[in-house]
Formats: C-alpha cells, structure tokens, sequence
C-alpha cells in the first residue's frame, strides 16, 4: 500500500510540474495571417542599385538624409569575424531603408573585443538622394 501511495505522489507531482512548465506551450495562439496590402505606384529599390562612394560625389547634385550607421559582432567567441562585404550588405539595406540612391563617406572600423561585447566591425556613410539623374 505505502508503495502505491509513492508512486501515485510522484506522478502526481511530476505531472503537476509538467503542465505548468508548458502552459506557454499549449496556450499558444495559432499565427495570423497578415492582410495583403495594395500598391498602386511603388518604385522598388534594391540593395544591389545603392552606389557606394569613398568621398564625397562632385559630379551630381544630391540632398543628404542622415547618417547610416550598421554594427556586426561575433555570435559567440568561437564564430567567425563579420567581414566588410556582410557590413557593406547591411549599410546598403539601411539606405534602401531611407530611400537613398547613394552613400557617401562609407568607412569601417573594425571593433575590439570588450567586457560587454565580443569583436566585430562597424560601418557608416552618409545616406544622399540624387535629386537630378
């Protein structure tokens, strides 16, 4: 009988301690599904079409919008260091981001290892629209 009642105590407990565990798991709400939305003028840009300038552009006029600024690090301290084409990738999504035809000023700046942030690299350029083709 004493067995019984410790093993009865202990499904118990340990169903007990289960359910409560994965409420999160089965109150889950089914995913909803996103309303389509309709474009009737839509001019789509690419990461691929953002020029990408050292210095400043002479030949063409342009207006600024704001500094782009992108920070890649390591997932962990045995992954492998983000390269300047994976900065380079993200800076020019940001700018499609702004609605930019160009950057300016693009640099990089590789970062160090610190107490609160493993290495990596930094990039930023100033964002410009070319207001005449």
């Amino acid at each position: 009988m004493k067995q019984w009642l410790v093993i009865v105590m202990s499904v118990a407990f340990f169903s007990g301690c289960s359910m409560s565990f994965n409420y999160n798991f089965w109150s889950q709400k089914a995913p909803e599904t996103p309303t389509p939305t309709v474009v009737t003028e839509a001019k789509i840009a690419l990461p691929s079409t953002v020029l990408m300038y050292d210095l400043d552009i002479t030949d063409r006029p342009y207006t600024s919008l704001g500094e782009v600024s992108v920070t890649l690090t390591k997932l962990n301290p045995w992954g492998e260091e983000p390269t300047q084409t994976e900065a380079e990738t993200k800076l020019k999504e940001e700018a499609v981001k702004k609605g930019a035809d160009a950057l300016i000023y693009v640099r990089y700046t590789k970062l160090g290892a610190s107490w609160n942030r493993l290495s990596g690299i930094e990039g930023k350029a100033q964002a410009v629209k070319f207001t005449r083709y």
